[in-house]
């Protein structure tokens, strides 16, 4: 049976510090304190059985160097060794209550671990119900065994004593036996002696005074044999005693062993729960740590997917972006090509749009010409001087105006189409005074058209004469506005006079505010308002150089029949003329 009061062993468990790093639990601090408070009672016991022990020691002595008449003596303290033993079988009786109170406090410390086990279910709680109930076993193991020590080192030392002292009175009485006999047998040659010598005749009897010192003597044995024969009858009794006491302690002995039997069988049992509670707790762990095994597994999969579909996603983003970004170039290389290939259809039918132009206007030019002869070879002319004089001042008059109409290149007469088609803008012309807008017709930037149309329409809004060079179509007029730039990279629309790069719309259009348009085109104040230019159309259909020039308007001469021949003459010539320059001409798209 486990004794509390036992000295506990050191343990090298690593439950201990298990156990130590959770002191604010409140059944391990009660445990702790209990512990604390039967291992001081087990050292008092300890110290009250090695004083027990000394006791009976020094009895031993006494009885050894004591003589038949410290028989009582030795009764007292036979009850006193007695008296302890009973305070000895008191205390353990008490240790074994302790105990039972002790295995009733652990059973409701398992309940309630297992309570918590059912509410919680951590695997924290479980390694400390399993810590818990490894310290707890361990530590009905070390009471176990000291109980066991301390059982066997209260009850073999009593044992041990009644032995010898049974031993030690066995062989005081052996020797006062074997004393009563030498005494008896010394008495009984003394009786003898007596009576041989009484037989003997008075006159033969010897003195008087040996005769009395034998009696002495034969009385002084007599009452050693007395004494002698009291002593054994005590020394029986004793032992008597002594062996009634011996089935005593066996009896007690033999109870002790059937209740250590029990405790046994019940330790065995609570063992048994123990191990089959730490079985289920084990399960129950093992269980716990497969279960957050698959769940981290199950995670880690979760992620990895996630982490390939975003790198999926990035992958087709990407390629999403490259193709758009391609698709929208292509688009562009598109709608270049599409605005090329416009700008070639509609400068193909422009052209036949030309042809047919000047061949009505050929045919219109010969049929007139035809008709003009028909008239001259059946109008009747006079001879008169007067007539010539007035024809030739009706040709003067004639001729003025035809020569005012035309351009500074000093045609006589200009048709409407065959001028735009046939004039290309000097770069460096030979006027100072020329006004050109170098522009882009290929450019997409809504900003920079909106300058272009803008220029084109404060310079025609204020009767200016000008003339636009595209520089997207002409090479050598894009390497004029570098050098005139000096490289620098302007936005256009530009403004030159004369060739010479002048400024932007911003400078025109503050110029314009400032009242000094004129200064910054160089043009006098007494230069009379050229009539507007027609602006070239949009960039996707605009020609090569669109030079807008005033457009005069050809009034047919309608002679009448008794018109002047010297001016029909002359008309016809001047027909002739522009017919002969016409044919001449070549178209540049």
């Amino acid at each position: 049976m486990p004794c509390l009061g036992g000295r506990k062993k050191k343990r090298t468990s690593v439950h201990q510090a298990t156990l130590s790093e959770k002191p604010n639990d409140p059944a391990v601090a009660r445990m702790k304190q209990d512990y604390h408070e039967l291992k001081s009672k087990n050292e008092e016991h300890l110290d009250v059985i090695a004083r027990q022990s000394a006791e009976l020691a020094n009895l031993k002595k006494k009885l050894d160097t004591s003589t038949p008449t410290d028989a009582t003596t030795t009764e007292s303290m036979l009850a006193e060794m007695e008296e302890r033993n009973r305070e000895t079988l008191s205390s353990l009786n008490q240790k074994e209550a302790l105990l039972k109170q002790k295995e009733k406090e652990i059973e409701e410390l398992i309940q309630v671990m297992k309570e918590k086990e059912e509410d919680g279910g951590l695997q924290s709680i479980l390694a400390e119900k399993d810590e818990l109930l490894q310290s707890k076993e361990e530590q009905i193991k070390a009471l176990q065994l000291k109980w066991k020590a301390e059982r066997a080192e209260l009850v073999k030392p009593a044992l041990e004593e009644v032995s010898s002292q049974l031993d030690q009175l066995k062989k005081t009485n052996e020797d006062a036996q074997k004393r009563l006999a030498d005494k008896e047998g010394e008495l009984a040659e003394l009786r003898s002696e007596l009576t041989r010598r009484e037989r003997v005749p008075a006159n033969r009897g010897g003195k008087p005074n040996e005769v009395q010192e034998r009696q002495k003597r034969l009385n002084r044995l007599t009452v050693d044999l007395e004494n002698d024969r009291l002593m054994i009858q005590k020394l029986e009794e004793l032992n008597q005693q002594l062996e009634a006491q011996k089935k005593q302690h066996e009896a007690v002995l033999q109870t002790h062993a059937q209740a250590i039997a029990e405790k046994d069988r019940e330790l065995s049992e609570h063992q048994q729960s123990l191990s089959d509670l730490k079985v289920s707790h084990q399960q129950a762990i093992r269980t716990l740590e497969g279960s957050l095994q698959t769940s981290m597994t199950e995670l880690k999969q979760h992620h990895e997917q996630d982490l390939l579909q975003l790198k999926q996603r990035l992958g087709h983003a990407e390629k999403r972006a490259k193709s758009d970004m391609n698709d929208e170039v292509e688009k562009l290389l598109r709608e270049f090509e599409q605005s090329e290939h416009d700008h070639t259809q509609q400068l193909a039918h422009l052209q036949q749009s030309h042809r047919e132009q000047l061949t009505v206007m050929k045919q219109d030019q010969q049929a007139e010409i035809r008709h003009h002869i028909q008239k001259r070879n059946s109008v009747i002319l006079p001879d008169t001087a007067p007539t010539s004089t007035t024809n030739t001042t009706a040709t003067t008059t004639l001729v003025a105006p035809l020569r005012k109409t035309g351009g500074p290149a000093g045609k006589v007469l200009r048709w409407p189409a065959m001028g735009t088609l046939n004039d290309q803008p000097e770069l460096t012309p030979k006027d100072p005074h020329a006004i050109h807008i170098y522009v882009s017709s290929v450019s997409s930037n809504p900003t920079v058209k909106r300058n272009q149309d803008t220029i084109q329409t404060l310079l025609t809004s204020s009767h200016i004469q000008y003339q636009v060079i595209d520089v997207a179509r002409r090479e050598p007029a894009l390497q004029h506005m570098r050098r005139q730039t000096n490289g620098r990279s302007l936005p256009l629309p530009l403004i030159f006079i004369g060739g010479h790069y002048r400024g932007q719309l911003d400078d025109l259009i503050k110029a314009q505010e400032s009242d000094q348009l004129n200064d910054f085109l160089s043009l006098s104040s007494s230069s009379p308002p050229s009539s507007p230019k027609e602006r070239r159309p949009s960039s996707t259909s605009s020609s090569t150089s669109s030079t807008p020039v005033t457009t005069p308007i050809a009034s047919r001469v309608h002679s009448s029949i008794k018109s002047d021949y010297n001016e029909d003459e002359f008309l016809l010539k001047e027909l002739e003329k522009e017919l002969a320059s016409n044919h001449g001409l070549n178209l540049d798209f």
